[in-house]
């Protein structure tokens, strides 16, 4: 599905939720939502750059820290290589 459709199916869904008047529908609505959000979101990760997706950084043979650029996801969701002209 292409990205604004996701997106207007998302609204909708969320929408219908906040009406929904049994917990079971609500709940089940918004694991719906979810399922579609987690969609949109992998259509515009790019892998950190610092860490290569892992999360962390190795310091040494024993060592790690968590990469800050990623926060420890290992992923990014906007491409901040793009130059605009």
């Amino acid at each position: 599905m292409k990205q604004k459709v996701l997106k207007n199916k998302y609204e909708e869904l969320i929408k219908v939720a906040e009406l929904a008047t049994g917990r079971k529908e609500t709940i089940s609505l918004l694991h719906k939502a979810e399922s579609i959000r987690s969609k949109i979101t992998k259509k515009i990760r790019y892998n950190c750059n610092k860490c290569n997706g892992y999360g962390y950084r190795r310091t040494s043979i024993d060592g790690a820290k968590t990469c800050l650029n990623c926060f420890g996801k290992g992923y990014i969701l906007n491409n901040l290589t793009k130059k605009s002209d």
